[in-house]
C-alpha cells in the first residue's frame, strides 16, 4: 500500500491522517514481539538406566547481556581459574565454588526483563520481548544438600515475531564452554 504524504497550508496529509504542525506520527509499523521459551532437565544414571527428568521450581531470569555483566565476570573468573594449565585443582574447584555461591546471591539482585519459574515439567516462557536485542536466560535453584544450580544460555539478537526454544541442562557446568579472549 503507497501512503501520500501532502503538505496544505502547515497541515500534513498523510493517507487521510492529519498531522498538525508540532505533532509527530510514525511512519514504520512497530516490530512484532518476540518470545523466549524453553525446558530445563537433569539427566540422571541409575545403574544402566538413564532417565530425563525436568527441574521443577527453578527460578529463570531473562537478562539484557548489559545487565548480567556482574554474572559474567563471575563466570570468566572461573574460566581463567580452569584453564591454567598448572593450577592446582582443589584451589580451582574451591574459587569456582565460591564463583557459584556469589553468582546465586547475585542473580536476584540484578536488574531483570522479566522472571519465571519452571513448572511440572521444567518449563518457562518469556512473552513480548523487544526484538532486536541480545537476551542472558539465567536459572537459579537453592542447595539441595550441595552446591546451588546455576544454568544459563545466551541468545543472540532476537528477530521480530522470533520463538527461542531452550533445551537447559542441570549437568551443564555453570561456566558453560570455555571461549576465553
Amino acid at each position: 500500500m503507497r501512503h501520500a504524504l501532502v503538505l496544505l497550508n502547515g497541515l500534513c496529509l498523510l493517507s487521510g491522517m492529519v498531522v498538525h504542525a508540532g505533532q509527530t506520527t510514525s511512519l514504520l509499523k512497530p516490530a512484532a514481539p518476540a518470545s523466549v521459551g524453553g525446558r530445563v532437565t537433569v539427566v540422571e544414571t541409575i545403574g544402566k538406566k538413564t532417565m530425563t527428568n525436568p527441574v521443577t521450581h527453578l527460578t529463570v531470569y531473562l537478562f539484557t547481556m548489559e545487565a548480567s555483566k556482574p554474572f559474567q565476570d563471575l563466570q570468566i573468573k572461573c574460566r581463567r581459574a580452569m584453564a591454567r594449565p598448572n593450577a592446582d585443582p582443589v584451589q580451582t574447584f574451591n574459587l569456582c565454588d565460591r564463583c557459584l555461591a556469589d553468582a546465586f546471591d547475585l542473580i536476584p539482585h540484578l536488574e531483570a526483563v522479566a522472571t519465571a519459574e519452571t513448572g511440572r515439567d521444567g518449563s518457562f516462557r518469556f512473552e513480548n520481548l523487544a526484538p532486536g536485542r541480545r537476551y542472558h536466560v539465567v536459572g537459579i535453584k537453592p542447595p539441595e544438600g550441595g552446591s546451588p544450580i546455576v544454568i544459563e544460555a545466551k541468545i543472540g539478537q532476537l528477530r521480530a515475531g522470533q520463538h527461542v526454544a531452550l533445551e537447559l541442562s542441570e549437568n551443564d557446568p555453570w561456566t558453560g564452554p570455555l571461549e576465553l579472549k
